[in-house]
């Protein structure tokens, strides 16, 4: 559940530890950083987290980090549509060393019944995905003509007004495409009550991916243009925007994950699965210790196409936040 990108659990030694339960999302967003959603045609796979195997990866990273830790669930798609996701809170808030837990999420696909399952089995905030409020930019940015902005905001004003969850809004700037909007969303946060515990609303920069969509049109800023921008709208909504140099999510360094790998290293693996993307394949060392701290998924590219049970030499290329990429040297197919 330790070493690939597509689900599992990622670390980046702090207090604040990742869960992707899915990589299966229901939108198209035409700026998604990792290209989900049911028309990318450079997947061709997805995967579903087995949710006992998920919880136990966790415990373990917990005991290792210790107590005060904030468990942040996202990923590579929608969380909101993995089909454990009440019983995958539950097992969270079951683990002792877990103060708080958080969801990335559009929000729009969940009920009012599913929100109230959610915060009984102590799901404290939901981040909301929310990039406009008019309906027909919203679609388009979604990629989806299904999507119901309106709807994913009377739902986050459902929960902070009738549970005990928080909601914070996350919209990304998309220069020359919803600059009209974030004013509108940053008031609508303020107005219904979202930010009970943490901010209410915090303004992402976008940052073009090299699998992700680039929208047409739309010019990426450096971070310093991002912050002039960011505090003129400050000043011009008198809402605060910018929490620099305070820290409202408590983020501290803690111990990290062990790293069994390091970029350079060869590796002899077994092939599992496809990989999320076309010319990517999940494997795991051919030699596993049973130990969810040490065991790793690795990614593996490759020119030639492999098959489940292909074993391969592969040179771990990347090895950041205990994320491991591997090109295939050698193959020893399966036997007929």
């Amino acid at each position: 559940m330790i070493g690939t990108r597509y689900f599992g659990i990622v670390d980046q030694g702090t207090n604040i530890v990742e869960v992707r339960p899915t990589s299966l999302c229901p939108l198209n967003c035409i700026f998604c950083s990792v290209a989900a959603g049911p028309l990318e045609r450079r997947r061709w796979a997805d995967f579903i987290a087995d949710r006992e195997e998920l919880a136990e990866a966790l415990r373990a990273v917990a005991k290792l980090k210790g107590p005060g830790l904030e468990v942040h669930i996202d990923g590579m798609g929608e969380p909101a549509v993995y089909p454990e996701l009440v019983e995958l809170v539950s097992d969270i808030r079951g683990i002792k060393e877990v103060e708080a837990i958080s969801m990335q999420t559009r929000l729009f696909m969940l009920s009012e019944e599913k929100i109230r399952e959610l915060a009984e089995a102590g799901l404290d905030r939901i981040n909301l995905s929310l990039d406009a409020l008019e309906p027909a930019l919203a679609k388009r940015l979604a990629g989806a003509s299904y999507y119901d902005p309106a709807r994913a905001a009377a739902l986050a004003e459902f929960a902070v007004r009738n549970t005990r969850m928080d909601v914070l809004v996350s919209p990304v700037w998309l220069p020359g495409l919803n600059d009209g909007e974030l004013p509108k969303i940053a008031k609508w946060a303020v107005e219904a009550g979202l930010g009970k515990r943490w901010p209410p609303v915090l303004i992402q920069k976008y940052l073009p991916h090299k699998r992700g969509r680039r929208p047409d049109g739309v010019r990426p800023v450096e971070w310093p243009e991002f912050w002039r921008w960011l505090r003129r709208l400050e000043k011009e909504l008198g809402i605060r925007l910018d929490w620099r140099g305070e820290n409202p999510f408590r983020v501290e360094r803690r111990p990290a994950v062990p790293k069994p790998h390091r970029a350079g290293e060869r590796v002899k693996a077994r092939v599992i699965a496809r990989g999320v993307f076309k010319g990517e394949y999940l494997a795991v060392p051919l030699k596993l210790s049973g130990d969810p701290l040490l065991d790793r998924s690795i990614t593996v590219t490759s020119d030639k196409r492999l098959r489940e049970g292909d074993e391969v030499v592969a040179r771990i290329i990347e090895d950041e936040d205990n994320v491991y990429i591997a090109r295939a040297e050698l193959v020893f197919p399966q036997s007929a």
